[in-house]
């Protein structure tokens, strides 16, 4: 019988690597903590955000809600467009305590 291999399309997220030292660690509670939201720059996706932060804020006592400006795709020549976005990630990280981050059409 022929054996069949099949690929996936689809990228290797960090979050999904073997080697991978795991997922940052979760808090327990989202109550007084800060809430950064991410958007990038797909349509709804500051909506889609908006809405993530109202349910948030309606479950949890959150010291406040953060919308980021929409994150823009940068053309780069060579690496990663993560290593593009990374000092302004990183200044995101600093000023939160958790992030989410959407996509939206």
């Amino acid at each position: 019988m022929p054996e069949l291999t099949m690929l996936s399309p689809l990228p290797v997220y960090l979050d999904e690597r073997v080697d991978d030292p795991g997922l940052a660690p979760r808090p327990a509670s989202l109550d007084g903590k800060v809430l950064g939201l991410l958007p990038n720059w797909r349509p709804s996706a500051v909506e889609i955000l908006q809405g993530v932060g109202q349910a948030l804020g309606e479950r949890f006592k959150l010291a406040s809600v953060a919308m980021e400006q929409p994150m823009r795709e940068v053309p780069i020549a060579r690496g990663r467009v993560i290593d593009a976005m990374r000092e302004k990630l990183d200044e995101i990280a600093r000023s939160v305590d958790v992030a989410v981050a959407a996509t939206g059409d």
